[in-house]
C-alpha cells in the first residue's frame, strides 16, 4: 500500500513553499504565506491538479458571495455588480497571495447585516405598537416567502428590500405563533400573547445589531480561503487552527468544552447532540434541538450569535478547562433560559462501537442475535501514535473486542449497523474489513494514475473474527469509510445491505497537510477509492439489497449528488476476488418475506407514512403565509417528526439521536429499521441454517501488515 503510506507522510511532513510574492492590501504576511501554501497544495495534491484560471475564479465569486447571503436578503443587486470586476481575476489575486476581496465582501455583508437587522427592529416595533396587527396576521391570504434566494435575484432597491423583509418578518412571525400555539395546546400553558411573540423576535434582530460591533476579519480570511478549496470539490477545505483542533478531536474520540456538536446557522448554533459524560450532559437542560443564541464568558460578555462568525461563535463555546460559559438558549419549544457550564475535557463514547444482544422471536421460533453499532472510523492521527501497538483507540479494536463478546454469548447472526456514520480514517475501514473477509482484495486506491489493489491476509486465517450471517444497515448518511466496508461486504457476498435507497455517494479520500505553525492544516481530496468491482462509491454510493428507508431517505438535498462542486463517478477495472459466501442469493425470498411483514405491521405502515410526511416537508422551497396553513403544516411536522428535523443534513442526522437511549445506543421498539432488520436477519439466519462463512483452503496467510501495506496480489 505505497500510496497510502505516502499520504501518512504528507501529513507528518513539510509543505510545499509559499510563492515569492508581497501581501497586498489588508492582507498580512501570515496570511499570504497561507495562501501560497495552501494553493501550493492544491496543485500539487489534489487529485485534479487545480489550475488557478478563470474557471475557477467565477467558482470562488459565486460561491463566496452565496456562503454570506444565501437567502438574498441582505446584499442588493448593486452589490453584486461592485464585486463583478473581480468574478475573472480571483485567480490573479491569489497567485498575488491576495485576499482582499474576501475582506471587501465580508465589508459590505456587515454594512448590509446591521441595515437588515435595523430595519427588521423597525419593522417589528410597528407591528407590535399596531392594535390591529394581530388580526391581519390571523386572517386568511395567499403568498408565499421563498427560501435562500431560490428563484429570486437579490433586490435592486430599496423598495424592493422593504417587500422582502415584510414577507420574511410575517413568516417569522407566523412559524413562532403558531409553535407557540401548538405547545401550549399540548401542555394546557397559559394563551400565547402576539405582541410578546413580536418583541421575542425583536430582541432577537437587537442583539444580532449588538454582535456586530465586533466585526471578525479573520473569518473573513478563513471563509474565503475555505471557499478556494470547496470549488473543487466539498471536501477539499482550509483548517484555520481552531477548526484544526476540532478535527484532531474527533478522529481521537477526545474533545474540550461543554460537550455537545453543533450545526452553526445564521439564527444561532443548533445543538445536534449532547455528548454522554459531558458538563452538559451532566447538567441535563441542553438538548438536541435546542438553539444556543448567546454566548458569553470569563473574558466576554453575552452576546448574540446571531450575524456572528460560526467559527469565532464555536471558539466562543470551548475554551479551557475550568473556566465558565454562559449560554442564552431557546429550546424547540421555544422557551428562552440562560444556562452556565464549567468546560472539561471531553472523551467522545458516544462515537465508540458498542453492541447487544438481541432476541427475535419469528415464525415460532426464538434466535439469539448481535447487534453491534460503530458512529464513525475513529483512531489516531498517525502510525506513530500507536496504530499497531495497541496504546491508541480504534474503531478496528473496538469492533473486534464487541465481535469477540457476541460470539462468547452465542450469537446467531449479526446487525452491522452503519447509518449515520460519516466515515473517518481509511486504514481503520480496511482494517475493520478484514475482521469479516476471508483473505483478498479489500479495495481499490487511486492517487494520481496509479490504482492499487488494498488486500486482506491471505485465507484470513486468524484475522477473520466473525463467521455469522450478516446485515449490514445503511442510510443516506452513511459516507467514504462507511461506504467502502458496506460495499466491501456487498461484493463479496459476506452480507445482505439494509435501509436507504443507498449510501451518501462519497468516493474521495482526504489528507491533513500542515500548512506550519500557526497557519492550519489543508483538507485535501487527494485521491479515490473503488469498490472490488472497479465502481466508484462517488455519487452513486452502495445500493441497499432491501428498502427500509430511514426518514431521510426521500429528502432531496442530502447525499454527494446534490452538492456543488462534486467530483463525477468514475469507474475502473475490476480486481480479481474470491467472493466469501452468497448472501446475494438470499435476498429475494427475504424480501418476500420483509415485505409481507411490512403490510402487516401498524408500526411499519405508521414509520412509512412518516417517510412520506417528512420528504414532503423538508423538500419544501418556500412557506405560505396564511397562518392557517402555517400552524397545519407544523401540526403535521410534529407528527411525523419533520419539526426536529428542518431543513438541513446535519439536523437530519441529528433526528436520530433522539432515538437513542442513555447509553447512546437506538431504542428497538421506536426505531422501525433496526426492528424489521433484525427481522430480515433472523430469516437470514433460517435460510442458511445458522452455518459459518465458509473457510478458505487457500495458502498459507502472509503478515497482516505485509497484506495491508505491501502489494497486492
Amino acid at each position: 500500500m505505497k500510496k497510502i503510506i505516502a499520504v501518512f507522510i504528507v501529513l507528518a511532513g513539510a509543505v510545499a513553499s509559499a510563492a515569492d510574492a508581497s501581501p497586498k492590501g489588508r492582507t498580512t504576511p501570515l496570511q499570504a504565506d497561507i495562501i501560497g501554501r495552501f494553493t501550493g497544495m492544491l496543485a500539487t495534491q489534489h487529485v485534479a491538479h487545480v489550475k488557478l484560471d478563470d474557471a475557477l475564479s467565477e467558482k470562488v465569486w459565486k460561491r463566496l458571495i452565496e456562503s454570506y447571503d444565501e437567502e438574498h436578503c441582505f446584499f442588493y443587486q448593486k452589490d453584486i455588480r461592485s464585486f463583478d470586476p473581480m468574478r475573472k481575476k480571483l485567480d490573479d489575486a491569489l497567485r498575488a497571495r491576495d485576499a482582499s476581496f474576501g475582506f471587501d465582501v465580508y465589508d459590505v455583508y456587515v454594512k448590509r447585516v446591521r441595515a437588515g437587522a435595523g430595519l427588521a427592529t423597525n419593522l417589528l416595533a410597528r407591528i407590535e405598537a399596531d392594535s390591529a396587527a394581530e388580526a391581519n396576521y390571523r386572517k386568511k391570504t395567499t403568498g408565499e416567502y421563498v427560501f435562500k434566494g431560490e428563484g429570486r435575484h437579490w433586490p435592486e432597491t430599496e423598495k424592493d428590500m422593504l417587500e422582502l423583509w415584510q414577507r420574511k418578518l410575517r413568516c417569522e412571525i407566523l412559524e413562532r405563533l403558531a409553535e407557540a400555539e401548538l405547545d401550549a395546546e399540548e401542555e394546557q400553558g397559559e394563551k400565547v400573547v402576539f405582541k410578546d411573540i413580536v418583541r421575542e423576535l425583536a430582541d432577537d434582530y437587537e442583539q444580532q445589531l449588538a454582535t456586530l460591533d465586533e466585526p471578525d476579519p479573520e473569518d473573513a480570511f478563513e471563509r474565503f480561503l475555505a471557499t478556494v478549496g470547496m470549488v473543487n470539490d466539498p471536501h477539499t477545505l482550509y483548517l484555520s487552527p481552531a477548526m484544526e483542533k476540532m478535527l484532531k478531536a474527533e478522529m481521537s474520540l477526545t474533545f474540550c468544552g461543554i460537550g455537545v456538536r453543533v450545526d452553526a446557522r445564521r439564527s444561532g448554533l443548533y445543538i445536534l447532540e449532547v455528548m454522554d459524560g459531558g458538563p452538559a450532559a451532566k447538567d441535563g437542560r441542553l438538548k438536541p434541538g435546542d438553539r444556543i443564541v448567546g454566548i458569553g464568558d470569563d473574558e466576554h460578555p453575552l452576546k448574540s450569535v446571531k450575524g456572528m462568525p460560526s467559527g469565532k461563535a464555536i471558539r466562543r463555546i470551548s475554551g479551557k478547562k475550568g473556566t465558565k460559559v454562559v449560554l442564552e438558549v431557546v429550546s424547540a419549544a421555544g422557551k428562552h433560559s440562560r444556562i452556565e457550564l464549567v468546560r472539561d475535557k471531553i472523551k467522545l463514547k458516544s462515537e465508540a462501537a458498542k453492541s447487544r444482544v438481541e432476541s427475535v422471536s419469528l415464525n415460532g421460533r426464538k434466535y439469539k442475535l448481535g447487534y453491534l453499532k460503530l458512529p464513525a472510523f475513529y483512531g489516531p492521527d498517525s502510525i506513530s501514535m500507536g496504530l499497531f501497538l495497541g496504546t491508541a483507540r480504534s474503531a478496528s479494536s473496538d469492533v473486534s473486542d464487541e465481535l469477540e463478546k457476541l460470539t462468547s454469548a452465542g450469537v446467531q447472526g449479526l446487525a452491522f449497523d452503519l447509518r449515520g456514520n460519516g466515515g473517518g480514517m481509511l486504514t481503520e475501514a480496511l482494517m475493520l474489513s478484514s475482521l469479516f473477509v476471508g483473505g483478498g482484495p479489500l479495495a481499490q486506491i487511486q492517487s494520481g494514475d496509479e490504482v492499487e489493489v488494498m488486500t486482506s491476509p491471505d485465507g484470513g486465517i486468524g484475522f477473520t473474527v466473525f463467521r455469522k450471517p450478516m446485515v449490514v444497515l445503511i442510510d443516506r448518511s452513511s459516507a467514504s469509510a462507511s461506504e467502502l466496508v458496506s460495499g466491501l461486504l456487498k461484493d463479496r457476498g459476506r452480507a445482505v445491505i439494509l435501509g436507504d435507497r443507498q449510501t451518501h455517494g462519497k468516493g474521495s479520500m482526504q489528507g491533513v497537510i500542515p500548512l506550519g505553525r500557526r497557519r492550519g492544516e489543508a483538507l485535501i481530496t487527494m485521491g479515490l477509492f473503488y469498490r472490488i468491482t472497479g465502481s466508484s462509491t462517488q455519487l452513486k454510493g452502495v445500493k441497499s439489497d432491501i428498502l427500509l428507508p430511514s426518514i431521510m431517505n426521500g429528502i432531496d438535498r442530502l447525499g454527494e449528488d446534490n452538492m456543488p462542486f462534486a467530483l463525477p463517478w468514475r469507474k475502473v477495472d475490476a480486481a480479481k476476488f474470491k467472493a466469501d459466501w452468497d448472501m446475494p442469493s438470499h435476498v429475494p425470498e427475504l424480501a418476500r418475506r420483509s415485505s409481507a411483514r411490512q403490510s402487516s405491521s401498524a408500526a411499519y405502515r405508521a414509520h412509512m407514512e412518516n417517510v412520506r410526511a417528512v420528504a414532503e416537508s423538508c423538500n419544501r422551497k418556500s412557506a405560505s403565509l396564511d397562518y392557517a396553513t402555517v400552524k397545519a403544516r407544523i401540526r403535521q411536522d410534529r407528527k411525523s417528526g419533520a419539526d426536529r428535523i428542518g431543513t438541513g443534513y446535519e439536523a437530519a442526522v441529528a433526528e436520530d439521536k433522539e432515538l437513542f437511549g442513555d447509553d447512546g445506543m437506538p431504542i428497538r421498539d421506536k426505531d422501525a429499521v433496526l426492528d424489521e432488520s433484525l427481522n430480515v436477519l433472523a430469516d437470514l439466519v433460517d435460510l442458511t441454517k445458522g452455518a459459518d462463512m465458509p473457510r478458505r483452503k487457500d495458502k498459507k496467510p502472509s503478515s497482516f501488515l505485509d497484506a495491508l501495506f505491501g502489494a497486492s496480489d
